[in-house]
């Protein structure tokens, strides 16, 4: 590697930086990033074109990209080449690639469908690729390097001229080439005409662009001409030019009489104002992906920037901008003051200086600057060290007692309290400088913040536990009645914050606000800030306050009155310190914030101007799908089987809109907010209407997109299977009765059995009762019968021991015997017996059998026994009954005992009677 070149590249990084750091005090339009990863093809973007809705299309390596604002879709081409070109005219977007170019139409379902011209074309191409595209009225011009071809009216026509095409471009509507030599032609119907015979430049012109009546052309390193009268001027200011001819001019993007955007090979794009010559350079070290810019596109208010590696996107007037430091010089900065026409950051990292000369540390303020405080013509640093003066970039210690958190003047007086990591201190402010005075009783713990209710009455809040109360006694220089309120009830975190709000004080602990009641001298809910809830108070300036949002994204701008502005920007969101946010004041109109590395400035007036005067594109429809299949977009109505309504899918975008948000509200009731895809499951059969509006920064546009649609109803609800339902409810009407006069017939007859059977059970319970009744009467003459018996035997045997008697007397022993024997044969007449026995068995059935069955050894002499047992005669009652004396039925019961098997301790009469 040659000493020459060595130098001559070390002189290109010196020149770049240099113009580089003379614009790091401009502030910057937030950009918008969009890596290869995030839309899933190729990192180099040729060419950039968006249609009438704003959809952005890219000629990409893997073929052409869409994104409608909310997601990106790749379509490749049918020999799968790259995309080189792209141009929207009408419903069609054309692309140019190697040998191939035609036109891409959106299909019914939201896809894309190509076309391709080539078959048009009547002579051969070989080794073309098409860079350009551009439309005059209908007619639509491809250019590659050797040819411009036309397609009008369905038909393709190649020109072919005499020189290399770098470039075309539009002016006074008129087409107009540059070419490799330098000059720029002019091409008319059919001909190729050279409209610059004298020339200051003899390098290839690259880039044509219109712009304020001029017609520019880009070199790469030799800057940009203006072509007036035949010839090409230079044009831009020299530090413009150095710049390109260090950087490598690529693109030209006009953007307004006041601002061109300038892309290049080397150094991003820069902003560049004709009328004032003054640019700022927008490159990878303050937000761009990468430094090389393919290709440029204005869509609305956005730049598109097509880069070699990834998409960006920025608007140059966004009404939020940005000093970003992304070097991690700056670090996070608590604070920012205007002060002696130069900006002061106070930061984590110590005091810097921003000039036009770029970002300069104030030597010794190393270490945590909390805030500054502004007092006449003086700026003082309350640091991590201490309170400082700075004057003439010099610092100067105040105070290095303890660590300064801010200054706070004492109403109606010239004196200050320092709050500081030891407690308060006083000062008071005399010939430009900072005295000390003692404060008794106001040491001890840190004080982070104070106010005042008046001069003699404050509120100090400790940085990180509770607040307290207290009386300023000026003349005995004390704080005296101290009431502190470290462990509050209704205070749930250890940190309050206090303000002054609407007259009140304010006290914001843990999301909730509260106020102080001066009657009941305690705190009470805040109800004035209960829709602040969760929204932290980081700044006042007299009857406006800034809000920031401690649970979600979003600041709040208001008055309580007519005024009232909702802000969201990501790169607020993403590099603020949170806690610690800060808003300062820098004049009506715009305010800075601070942010980790750097800080922004917000133009309140024309963030109010746009809220109040834009109009928010209509939403689109980019996609509609169900649970298994996408449906068609063109449809009025759309139609969606209840099978398919599982999950009903839209896909919602605004490419007109700076990352938008949506607002829907369905017919049955349900709202709320979606960021681009709108899903709703299980939905009930029938018809719906959907509104969606889009919202920026909590602006809801005027007009909604409304969708209708219908979910049939499932086939079990269709009309014929409600015919059959009604067919069917018929039919089980017709069965449950003819079931029901079927049961009922059975129940009559059933009844009627019933009937029946019960006036038979009350023949036989007639029957039975008269057979009882007919059994007891024949019990009580058979018990009487067998009584009588009895009696007559003993009397009976009493006349035959009597006539023993006589016949021991002398009586006559014949007649005595004969007597006798009489009797004898009337007590032992077997028909007395049979007479017994048949009655017996009347009343007690089967009662020998079921004895003889389980006693078979049992005499005719035991049954008899038995029967009268079962009688439950006694044995005196026996005894004549069996023509025997009573130790004889003794004696004949106790063998009969044995015969039964029974012990002694059981009942015989009982025994028979219960068992038999």
């Amino acid at each position: 590697m040659s000493l020459h070149f060595i130098l001559r590249s070390a002189l290109c990084l010196i020149l770049f930086f240099a113009t580089s750091s003379s614009s790091a005090q401009n502030f910057f339009p937030p950009v918008t990033n969009y890596s290869s990863n995030m839309y899933n093809a190729a990192s180099q973007n040729w060419g950039l074109s968006s249609d009438v809705d704003g959809v952005l299309y890219a000629a990409n390596n893997e073929g052409l990209l869409r994104f409608d604002g909310q997601r990106w879709e790749v379509f490749t081409l049918p020999n799968q080449t790259i995309v080189r070109s792209v141009y929207c005219l009408g419903n069609r977007i054309y692309t140019g690639s190697y040998e191939e170019f035609g036109y891409w139409t959106k299909t019914r379902l939201g896809d894309l469908r190509y076309t391709s011209l080539t078959h048009l074309i009547d002579t051969t191409f070989q080794n073309e690729e098409f860079w350009q595209i551009t439309s005059v009225g209908n007619t639509v011009y491809f250019r590659s390097f050797g040819k411009i071809y036309r397609y009008e009216e369905n038909t393709i026509k190649a020109f072919q001229p005499d020189f290399i095409i770098t470039t075309m471009g539009l002016y006074q509507n008129q087409l107009y080439l540059g070419s490799n030599d330098g000059k720029v032609y002019s091409f008319n119907k059919e001909n190729f005409s050279a409209v610059t015979d004298n020339t200051h430049n003899n390098s290839s012109i690259i880039e044509l662009a219109s712009t304020n009546g001029q017609l520019l052309a880009g070199t790469r390193r030799k800057g940009i001409f203006s072509f007036e009268d035949g010839y090409l001027n230079a044009w831009g200011s020299p530090a413009l030019n150095q710049f390109l001819a260090t950087n490598e001019l690529n693109k030209i993007q006009p953007i307004s009489e006041d601002l061109l955007v300038i892309g290049t090979v080397k150094g991003g794009i820069l902003y560049y104002n004709p009328k004032t010559q003054n640019f700022k350079n927008h490159f990878r070290q303050n937000g761009l992906q990468n430094n090389t810019v393919l290709s440029l596109h204005k869509a609305g208010d956005k730049i598109w920037i097509g880069l070699d590696n990834g998409i960006d996107a920025v608007i140059p007037d966004a009404p939020i901008q940005y000093f970003l430091d992304n070097s991690g010089q700056l670090g996070a900065v608590y604070d920012i003051v205007f002060f002696n026409n130069n900006y002061y950051v106070g930061s984590n990292t110590g005091v810097h200086r921003i000039t036009d000369d770029g970002l300069f540390f104030i030597p010794g303020s190393q270490g945590q600057v909390w805030s500054f405080t502004t007092i006449g013509e003086e700026l003082f640093v309350n640091h991590n060290l201490g309170l400082f003066q700075l004057d003439k970039d010099t610092l100067s210690l105040v105070s290095g007692v303890s660590g300064s958190y801010n200054l706070t003047q004492i109403p109606q007086t010239n004196t200050y309290l320092n709050s500081t990591y030891n407690g308060l201190r006083q000062y008071e402010f005399i010939n430009n400088t900072l005295i000390n005075e003692p404060l008794f009783e106001a040491g001890g713990a840190p004080v982070e913040h104070v106010i005042f209710e008046d001069k003699n009455h404050l509120w100090a809040a400790h940085p990180y536990k509770g607040f307290y109360f207290a009386d300023l006694d000026l003349s005995e220089t004390k704080l005296t009645n101290k009431q502190q309120y470290a462990k509050h009830p209704q205070l749930n975190a250890y940190k309050t914050t206090i303000h002054h709000i609407a007259g009140e004080t304010a006290f914001y602990n843990a999301g909730n606000w509260y106020r102080y009641n001066r009657i009941s001298k305690d705190l009470e809910a805040f109800e004035d800030l209960k829709d602040y809830t969760s929204y932290a108070l980081l700044s006042q300036q007299e009857d406006a306050y800034w809000f920031k949002n401690r649970n979600d994204n979003g600041l709040i701008y208001t008055n309580f009155s007519k005024d009232s502005l909702f802000i969201y920007e990501p790169v607020l969101e993403s590099r603020s310190i949170k806690n610690y946010e800060n808003i300062i004041k820098r004049n009506d109109s715009l305010y800075l914030i601070t942010l980790n590395e750097g800080f922004g400035q917000l133009n309140l007036a024309q963030l109010n101007k746009d809220n109040h005067n834009g109009k928010l594109q209509q939403p689109l429809l980019s996609r509609l799908s169900t649970a298994s299949k996408r449906l068609d977009i063109s449809a009025s109505i759309y139609e969606i089987s209840f099978k398919e309504s599982s999950k009903i899918n839209f896909d919602i975008a605004a490419p007109a809109l700076h990352k938008p948000n949506f607002y829907y509200i369905l017919s049955n009731g349900s709202e709320g907010h979606f960021d681009g895809n709108l899903s709703f499951q299980n939905l009930q059969a029938g018809s719906y209407k959907l509104q969606i509006w889009p919202l920026i920064n909590g602006t809801r546009g005027n007009t909604p997109l409304v969708l209708q649609f219908i979910i049939s109803r499932p086939w079990y609800l269709s009309n014929l299977m409600i015919v059959i339902y009604i067919l069917l409810l018929f039919g089980i009407i017709f069965l449950i009765a003819w079931i029901n006069k079927k049961k009922l017939n059975k129940h009559r007859k059933e009844l009627e059995q019933r009937l029946i059977k019960e006036q038979e059970h009350k023949n036989q319970l007639a029957e039975r009762n008269n057979l009882l009744e007919e059994i007891n009467t024949k019990r009580k003459e058979l018990a009487n019968t067998t009584y009588m018996a009895a009696k007559r035997n003993s009397s009976l045997i009493d006349i035959k021991n009597q006539l023993d008697d006589v016949k021991d007397k002398g009586g006559n022993p014949k007649k005595v015997a004969s007597i006798q024997n009489k009797i004898n044969h009337i007590i032992d007449a077997k028909d007395n017996w049979k007479v017994f026995e048949t009655t017996f068995k009347e009343i007690n059935n089967d009662f020998f059998q079921k004895l003889l069955a389980n006693h078979p050894d049992l005499s005719s002499k035991d049954l008899k026994l038995c029967a009268y047992l079962k009688m439950n005669l006694s044995t005196k009652e026996i005894a004549p009954l069996m023509a025997i004396s009573v130790r004889g039925v003794e004696i004949h019961r106790y063998r009969l005992r044995k015969k039964l098997d029974l012990s002694s301790g059981k009942n015989l009469s009982k025994y028979l009677i219960k068992n038999y």
